[in-house]
């Protein structure tokens, strides 16, 4: 049996719901309020967000690492449910000197001095590297060192 992302959301809602109806069950029979249950049930059921469809789809690579001429402009993570909006950074193509990829993580350094930014991804490293080196023609991958860890 493969486990797939709708397996894991469905676990977890089930299990933020047994949760939930325990908090309920345990509040009327012992009259006694147990947070510990309802913020574990409220959290269980949050992070059966992270293996929706809209989920994966607002954080492919392909919308979080858009190329604009001679602008690379990557956008954080969308992890709030009913927002499109993320911080974005536009980074000059020229300034990029050295690249990292790692599973879930792209490191860019620009002008060479060790200053950069860090991103957190979704998708292993060949995705990140073969979807990041797609953005750029043969002479500007020549000017640019990335690595895959």
């Amino acid at each position: 049996m493969k486990i797939t992302d709708t397996l894991f959301k469905n676990i977890w809602i089930i299990i933020g719901a047994a949760l939930l109806g325990l908090f309920f069950f345990d509040w009327y029979t012992n009259n006694e309020f147990k947070h510990y249950l309802l913020l574990l049930s409220i959290y269980c059921i949050c992070f059966a967000y992270r293996f929706t469809q809209n989920y994966i789809t607002k954080n492919s690579l392909m919308n979080l690492i858009k190329r604009h001429g001679e602008i690379i402009e990557v956008s954080r993570l969308k992890t709030v449910p009913f927002s499109n909006k993320s911080a974005r950074v536009s980074l000059d193509v020229n300034r990029i000197s050295k690249v990292t990829v790692s599973n879930n993580l792209l490191s860019i350094i620009i002008d060479g001095n060790g200053n950069g930014y860090d991103f957190q991804l979704i998708g292993s490293n060949s995705h990140i590297n073969k979807y990041f080196r797609s953005l750029f023609n043969e002479n500007e991958l020549s000017g640019i060192d990335i690595r895959c860890i």
